[in-house]
């Protein structure tokens, strides 16, 4: 009796979290459309919406990290294939941009699919070294002398919409304008954001944790623990190619490099210097990453810069920026709890 009872008790608090959480999160977003109005100069716009759309890259990245404990440097193929699915969707097709985009999605989406199929049931280096090795045979293939009439190879794609063509009410010339895309860059992110943290507070999301303590015991507690794998990485494949889709939109060109080993360790080390144990983390850490790439790329040393700031949080600040926030806090909390108790 004692558990029934419980039970409605845990899923009114679940309920109430969420509805919290939503509420948050529609705050957040609605106080981001300020944006445009308190950057006025177009190199910073540009800047956020930059960080905005790689966020979702690097989302997607953490999000696979903080459920399953799963490292991938494999998610530019999403990001990078739905970049390119909306462009030969545009330029060589001949499609209006709210299909291009879509289409897109689904592309990033289905690469996922199939790429998750072959590697989620590796763990480790070997997970890591799977989705490597697969996103860099999708660089290799786009770049080939036979696929240059779809992709352009090293040439690259430009992207072209026709005259009339609009994308929710944006021109072709109006999506690359930062200040005018931000909304549409700014609510994707918001929403993807709120949409991976409700996933994470589901039981699925508790059948995630379970496999990544212990996958085993998920086993013989019985368990199927590969469909939940290759949910969790289908999900953050798709919020991967939303990023992928919109940065083709923004961008107006796209070179091999959307699908390159860069791009995918540079989000990495965006996610783990903003801390993968938080839903806001990888966030943070890109538009760090972003303002730092924009700042301090003189003498050609970013890199150097880069891996001094990765090795001082794997040393000094483990969790990163928001874990190490999080651990002040609740010191902070201990703190004034004791000196309260102390006074009375």
């Amino acid at each position: 009796m004692a558990f029934a009872s419980f039970e409605p008790t845990l899923d009114r608090r679940r309920r109430w979290a969420a509805l919290r959480g939503i509420g948050a999160g529609l705050a957040v977003l609605l106080t981001g459309l300020a944006v445009p109005y308190l950057i006025t100069d177009s190199h910073g716009m540009s800047l956020a919406v930059d960080a905005t759309i790689l966020s979702l890259l690097a989302l997607g990245i953490g999000f696979l990290a903080r459920h399953l404990g799963l490292i991938s440097l494999g998610h530019t193929a999403f990001f990078g294939g739905a970049a390119y699915a909306v462009g030969i969707a545009i330029t060589r097709w001949g499609w209006a941009p709210v299909p291009a985009v879509l289409f897109g999605v689904a592309a990033g989406t289905a690469i996922a699919l199939l790429m998750g199929v072959l590697v989620v049931r590796a763990s480790g280096m070997g997970f890591l070294m799977l989705t490597l090795a697969l996103s860099q045979a999708l660089f290799q293939l786009s770049t080939q002398t036979s696929a240059r009439p779809i992709t352009g190879a090293h040439d690259g794609l430009l992207i072209t919409m026709g005259p009339d063509a609009t994308f929710l009410g944006l021109s072709g010339a109006d999506v690359m304008n930062p200040g005018l895309f931000w909304p549409i860059a700014w609510t994707a992110l918001v929403v993807s954001a709120i949409v991976l943290w409700l996933v994470g507070g589901t039981r699925f999301g508790v059948v995630l944790e379970g496999i990544r303590e212990n996958e085993e015991r998920m086993r013989f507690s019985g368990y199927n623990t590969f469909m939940p794998r290759l949910g969790a990485f289908v999900a953050s494949g798709a919020v991967a190619a939303v990023g992928g889709a919109l940065f083709a939109l923004n961008a107006g060109y796209l070179s091999p490099d959307v699908l390159g080993f860069g791009q995918g360790a540079d989000s990495l080390i965006a996610a783990m210097v903003g801390g993968l144990g938080t839903i806001v983390g990888p966030i943070l850490g890109t538009g760090v990453f972003v303002y730092a790439q924009a700042n301090f790329n003189f003498g050609g040393n970013l890199h150097l810069f880069t891996g001094i700031a990765l090795i001082i949080v794997l040393v000094s600040l483990r969790g990163g920026i928001t874990g190490t926030l999080q651990k002040v806090w609740r010191r902070l909390r201990v703190n004034a709890a004791a000196r309260k108790e102390s006074r009375s």
